[in-house]
């Protein structure tokens, strides 16, 4: 395929995609999607008017990293500039990132596969179900964070670690979910040291160059609200014991089994949620619920750090292309399947990585669909029809039993009926039926271990070669 005809069809193909978002977003769900999400996304940037780089200390329910922070501003002047309510805008926030990882998804194909599964590729991420859902309906941010993670990994396949861990940077303080990419960079970049395709040096290098992403966009805003007193008054340290701190905060906000994903977790517990949800009133579990005598947070934290060992080491010796993108899909599926407090969205960030190595064949190729709308069904059950939780501490219940919230933050602000907001309402009972929650975990299962059975395929047979 000629360069000028590759071209023509990639602009087409996000024509396509960004038009259909841009339909959705702003003309069939227009202030219409997660409401309190969005009307969080609103507070934060009158906050942010209000108390300029210092919102984190008058909002701790600001649970947002910097970079975020950032592009909220933008957002606030793109809407200023335009003569609109910021909150109009808000969904540009996911939208874009779809459309530019798109074009990422058909270059990095046409570079590792060839240029016509690069751009089927990218058709199928921007137009499956999920994607278009999270970002244009739902009003969520996940592929923001997903579009320096993709990037990070394709510069440290093409040795170029201190543009990976600066883009590394950007996506940890865009979302926290970000840091899965560490089980891929750290190893292959380790690998290549070993393997003196690299200088020592560039260690050295890499480490700098994040750090001063870090002094750049972090250090303005007021993270050390977050830190321990003894340290909050540190310059620097206390930035980042600040954001440790805000991921440790968000990481036990909803200690639960599952926080309405389809996984594993939802068919766990004394009165699994797959079978409450269908009746609109569900009890969350804490995940300190035991199974065999261990507690179920252990037992799901433990299974995917062993996912994601066996990726690192793996990938220390073997760091191809299509090997790497493998073993971070493998990390982002399993992030979804096996841990507990996992939301119904965590596993919209895969779809990226899965386009690209799931091209090749028909078969995969139809999985994805498959599985993009199977994760549809588990966010369209969320947002389209009211779900009552019973908000009890483990104190005021049974110890099986638990909110996630009990330490929350009284909300302050404007909610969303300040801010011309609705929610999505559209039929949903059949997303919440019993044996569809079945259906839905055991795709999302499945995919799982397609994905680990390709990593497999595509490193361990060499490696024993080797």
């Amino acid at each position: 395929m000629s360069k000028r005809r590759f071209w023509v069809l990639l602009t087409g193909i996000l024509a396509v995609g960004l038009g259909l978002r841009i339909w959705l977003a702003f003309f069939v769900f227009h202030n219409q999607g997660f409401a309190w999400d969005l009307a969080a996304f609103g507070n934060w940037m009158d906050n942010i008017e209000q108390n300029g780089l210092s919102p984190y200390g008058p909002d701790p329910g600001f649970n947002y990293p910097p970079m975020f922070a950032n592009l909220l501003v933008v957002i606030k002047s793109l809407a200023t500039s335009v003569g609109v309510e910021p909150i109009n805008l808000i969904k540009l926030l996911g939208i874009v990132p779809d459309v530019a990882i798109g074009a990422v998804i058909a270059l990095a194909g046409r570079k590792w596969l060839n240029a016509k599964q690069g751009l089927i590729a990218a058709a199928l991420f921007l137009l499956i179900p999920v994607v278009w859902y999270d970002s244009a309906v739902w009003g969520q941010v996940d592929n923001l964070s997903m579009l320096p993670m993709l990037l990070a990994v394709w510069m440290i396949i093409d040795r170029k670690p201190e543009w990976s861990f600066v883009l590394f940077t950007l996506a940890v303080l865009t979302k926290p979910q970000g840091a899965l990419i560490l089980f891929v960079l750290v190893p292959v970049l380790l690998g290549q040291l070993w393997a003196k395709e690299l200088p020592w040096k560039r260690l050295a290098t890499s480490f700098a160059a994040a750090f001063l992403a870090f002094l750049v966009i972090a250090l303005p805003w007021d993270l050390e609200s977050y830190a321990p007193r003894d340290v909050a008054g540190i310059p620097v340290v206390g930035d980042i014991f600040g954001l440790a701190g805000q991921y440790v905060y968000n990481a036990n906000y909803f200690h639960v089994l599952t926080a309405n994903a389809y996984n594993l977790w939802v068919l766990g517990g004394r009165i699994p949620l797959a079978h409450l949800i269908p009746d609109d009133d569900a009890i969350w579990i804490s995940d300190s619920y035991k199974v065999l005598g261990i507690p179920a947070q252990l037992i799901g934290t433990g299974l995917f750090l062993i996912v994601a060992a066996v990726v690192s080491v793996v990938l220390f010796k073997r760091r191809d292309p299509i090997a790497v993108l493998t073993g971070l899909s493998l990390v982002l599926v399993a992030f979804f399947v096996l841990p507990t407090r996992v939301h119904e969205r965590y596993l919209v960030q895969a779809f990226a990585v899965l386009a690209i190595i799931w091209v090749p064949k028909l078969w995969t190729r139809l999985f994805l669909v498959l599985l993009s709308v199977a994760n549809a069904v588990n966010l369209h059950a969320i947002l389209a029809k009211d779900l009552d939780v019973q908000n009890m501490s483990v104190s005021e219940r049974d110890p099986g039993y638990a909110t996630g919230i009990t330490d929350a933050i009284p909300f302050s602000g404007r909610g969303p009926d300040d801010f011309g907001l609705s929610w999505v309402r559209l039929p949903a009972d059949f997303a919440r039926e019993e044996w569809v929650i079945w259906m839905v975990v055991a795709i999302h299962v499945a995919a799982l271990v397609i994905v680990a059975k390709d990593f497999l395929k595509v490193t361990v047979k060499d490696l024993r070669v080797a």
